[in-house]
């Protein structure tokens, strides 16, 4: 297990999807550019399959599929197109941002003939590749303990969410080592992440659809905080809203056992307004109350348009305590969610859930069937990649409404290359003309 065999170029070519996943920072230096990268191999001697969908594109740069340039710059911190690993996963282009601690691929299973995402463990400010074997390996002996420790971590946890099976948690399929590191092989979805949406959303979500679209979150945390593991980086771009409609929670590479443990010897990096004042603290324990504050958060940035203030900012005055401009039930609920110190929060995400359905008087029916989202029939819904937008509008239930009601459609991007193409936290839309009924306006 773990063989891994090279693709046709180099990891130094460059040649790699999303401008802004792809073109890391890399410690101390600046952004990957043409003095990181040899020239890009001419026309024809591309991958046949495009590392952007698997399809056929006979060797072009430019996919005529789906728009991915695989000549564009790709960090050599990165597995180059076409590697594979464990004899079964062919590596594609970056899905979605990689994180502090990780990258995840899309990837092709050579042996099921579908796609996958396939997530390494890669915490970039202690590592480099060694271009022609692949290995991670760390800048200085005396940070070894410290990767080693992340890795530990990332097997353990990768070993706890496989046994997991909820509609709302992401799916894992297969876990192993090579290059010195390790690889999680997960369920590929076809979506946009919740924060893509809302980075592109002119106004703010209405509080009944955006409770709908966050219970199904709520579900899947009381499903994982019952099993001993927190997620501990809740925020809209780790929820993902698929095509075909479900809401799931992504990226556990932060979770922990619950019980007792307690990160020493890494440092976290915590995703400002959406990480509580414990993940700040390092003697501070964390729980369910942790998860539940990312939570709040989410629903802050969707009834609010902004994320809330940084926890550290809110020692002092605090600017929650004023007016939210929010009816007086909603506005207790999230203020509780987003309590300064674990006590003042919810104590589970089953109380959050509950508080949640009953000040929006959404109905137990109504509660229970979000935990996917209708998609109208009158769309045609395209096959698109993590972090991709649908020309399709994920549409929720009111309690009391018969009709079906569409979420705000976020305004139309000009594509910034290719043909109708995301390059990494940009939505690049059609033009929509959809009829939205005002109470889903904030």
């Amino acid at each position: 297990m773990g063989k891994s065999s090279r693709g046709r170029w180099p990891a130094l070519y460059a040649g790699a999807g999303a401008r802004q996943a792809d073109a890391w920072r890399l410690p101390g230096m600046l952004t990957c550019a043409s003095s990181f990268l040899a020239e890009s191999p001419p026309d024809g001697m591309y991958q046949k399959h495009c590392p952007g969908c698997f399809e056929n594109k006979q060797g072009l740069a430019q996919c005529p599929h789906c728009g991915y340039d695989e000549s564009l710059p790709r960090s050599p911190l990165l597995l180059p197109h076409g590697t594979v690993l464990s004899d079964t996963y062919r590596i594609g282009r970056v899905l979605g941002r990689p994180g502090g601690f990780g990258v995840t691929y899309l990837a092709w299973d050579m042996h099921l003939q579908q796609r996958v995402a396939v997530k390494e463990y890669l915490p970039r400010d202690l590592v480099a590749r060694e271009p022609a074997t692949l290995a991670v390996t760390v800048h200085v002996p005396e940070q070894a303990a410290n990767f080693n420790f992340g890795l530990d971590q990332f097997l353990a946890e990768t070993r706890m969410i496989a046994k997991f099976d909820h509609p709302n948690i992401v799916r894992v399929r297969n876990f192993f080592r090579a290059h010195g590191t390790a690889y999680m092989v997960m369920d590929y979805y076809e979506g946009r992440s919740l924060g893509d949406y809302l980075g592109q959303l002119e106004g703010t979500v209405n509080a009944e659809a955006a409770a709908s679209l966050l219970l199904p979150v709520l579900d899947g945390l009381q499903f994982v905080h019952d099993r001993g593991v927190l997620h501990r980086d809740v925020k809209p771009h780790n929820i993902y809203m698929t095509g075909a409609g479900r809401m799931i929670l992504l990226d556990f590479g932060a979770a922990r056992q619950a019980a007792g443990e307690r990160v020493e010897s890494m440092s976290v990096v915590l995703s400002e307004g959406y990480a509580p004042l414990e993940q700040y603290q390092k003697n501070s324990p964390q729980g369910p109350w942790t998860d539940i504050y990312g939570v709040g958060a989410t629903l802050y940035r969707m009834l609010k348009g902004v994320p809330p203030p940084v926890a550290l900012d809110r020692l002092g005055a605090d600017p929650l305590e004023g007016d939210l401009d929010l009816p007086e039930g909603l506005a207790a609920v999230l203020r509780k969610s987003l309590g300064l110190r674990p006590p003042e929060r919810y104590a589970t995400a089953l109380e959050f859930r509950q508080a949640l359905t009953e000040v929006l008087g959404l109905s137990d029916a109504v509660a229970t069937a979000t935990r996917s989202y209708a998609v109208p029939q009158d769309k045609e819904t395209k096959a698109v990649a993590w972090g991709t937008p649908t020309d399709t509008v994920p549409t929720v239930r009111r309690a009391g409404a018969a009709a079906v009601m569409a979420l705000p459609a976020p305004a139309p991007a000009a594509p910034a290359w290719g043909p109708a193409w995301l390059i990494a936290g940009a939505i690049v839309l059609g033009a929509l003309i959809i009829s939205l009924p005002l109470w889903l306006r904030g």
